[in-house]
C-alpha cells in the first residue's frame, strides 16, 4: 500500500512538473517567433543558453550539489543534449514560418513517437489499443500538416522532425534518470546547447549562406548581430523560461510513466492559441482543430491505458 501511494504521488508530482515545464517552454515560444526576424536561430539559443547555464547550476547546486555534475555518464548527457539541440532548432525554424498553434499543432507527434518507442527502445508493453490510438493521433498530426501544406510548403515537416528527435531525446533521459537528477541533465543539456550554438555562429554565422527568402532557411543562415536592449533582455527570458522547462519536463519524465507524462505536453496547444491570438492576430484553422482533436482523444486514450495497475495477465495488456 505505501508502495501504492509513493508510486501515485511520484506520477502527480510529475504531471505537475510537465504542465509547468510546458508553460515555460510556450512563453520561450512566444519570445522566439517574435524576434525571428531580427536574428539567426542559432544566435537566439548561444545567447540563451549563455544566459540560462548559471540558473541551473544554482538549482542544481540546492538539489543535489554541483559535486553530482561529476557523474561517469556525461557521454550519455552530450548525446541527449545533441538530440534535442536538433529537436528545438527544427522546431525553432518550423514557428518562424509557420503559425504558432500550428507548429504546436504538428509537435503533438512527439508523444506519439513516444509511445510507438516506448517498446522497443524501454521495454515498455504497448498493446492494441494503445496501438491504434497512435495511429489514430497520427492521422491528427497529418490533417494539420496538409492544412499548412497550401501555403507554406515544406515548413510543416520541421515540427514533424523536432518531434522526433524530441521523442528520443526524452526516452533516453527516462533512461539516464534512474541515476542522474533532473538538474544535473538540465545543466547539461544547457551546456551543449551553448557548444553547439557556438559552433554553428563559427560555421555559418557570417550570413555568407543568408540568400533565401524562406522565413526558415532565413532565420537559420542570417548573420549575428549584437542584440539592442530590450532583445537582449527577451533572450534573458528565454533563457529563463528553458531553465524552468528544461528543468521541469526533466522531472516530469523522470518521476512518471514516460508515456503518461508526454500527453501533458498536449496542453500546450490552449496556450500557443492564447498567445498566437494576442501577439501575432493568428487564430487555428477548423482542420487544424480537427487534426489536434484526434490527437487529443489519441492521447486521453493512451492516458487511461497508463494509469498504474497490479501486474496484469498476459493477453489482457492493452
Amino acid at each position: 500500500m505505501i508502495d501504492d501511494q509513493e508510486a501515485r504521488r511520484r506520477q502527480l508530482i510529475g504531471v505537475a512538473c510537465m504542465c509547468i515545464g510546458v508553460v515555460a517552454f510556450t512563453f520561450q515560444d512566444l519570445i522566439i517567433k517574435g524576434i525571428s526576424a531580427t536574428y539567426p536561430a542559432h544566435e537566439i539559443v548561444f545567447v540563451r543558453s549563455f544566459l540560462a547555464l548559471p540558473f541551473t547550476l544554482v538549482i542544481a547546486h540546492f538539489e543535489t550539489g554541483l559535486g553530482r555534475l561529476k557523474t561517469p555518464r556525461i557521454g550519455a548527457h552530450l548525446l541527449r543534449g545533441s538530440v534535442l539541440f536538433l529537436a528545438y532548432t527544427t522546431y525553432y525554424l518550423g514557428i518562424a514560418a509557420l503559425p504558432l498553434a500550428m507548429a504546436v499543432a504538428i509537435s503533438f507527434a512527439a508523444p506519439l513517437f513516444i509511445t510507438a518507442l516506448a517498446g522497443p527502445l524501454l521495454g515498455e508493453k504497448v498493446g492494441r489499443v494503445r496501438w491504434f490510438a497512435v495511429l489514430l493521433g497520427f492521422v491528427g498530426v497529418l490533417i494539420v500538416m496538409k492544412d499548412g501544406l497550401g501555403m507554406l510548403e515544406w515548413a510543416v515537416l520541421l515540427p514533424a522532425l523536432s518531434a522526433l528527435f524530441y521523442a528520443l531525446a526524452q526516452l533516453h533521459g527516462r533512461y539516464i534518470g534512474a541515476t542522474e537528477s533532473a538538474s544535473t541533465m538540465a545543466v547539461y543539456i544547457n551546456l551543449t546547447f551553448f557548444l553547439l550554438s557556438g559552433l554553428a555562429g563559427l560555421l555559418i554565422g557570417n550570413g555568407a549562406f543568408s540568400e533565401w527568402s524562406h522565413p526558415s532557411l532565413t532565420f537559420l543562415l542570417r548573420a549575428w548581430s549584437w542584440p539592442t536592449t530590450q532583445d537582449f533582455l527577451l533572450m534573458l527570458g528565454c533563457g529563463v523560461a528553458a531553465t524552468i522547462g528544461n528543468y521541469c519536463l526533466s522531472q516530469g519524465y523522470r518521476m512518471a510513466e514516460a508515456n503518461l507524462a508526454a500527453i501533458f505536453e498536449y496542453t500546450a496547444l490552449p496556450w500557443a492559441i492564447l498567445w498566437g491570438f494576442l501577439f501575432f492576430a493568428q487564430l487555428p484553422g477548423y482542420s487544424t482543430l480537427a487534426g489536434v482533436g484526434l490527437v487529443i482523444v489519441a492521447g486521453v486514450t493512451i492516458a487511461i491505458r497508463e494509469r498504474p495497475r497490479r501486474a496484469p495477465l498476459r493477453g489482457n495488456e492493452a
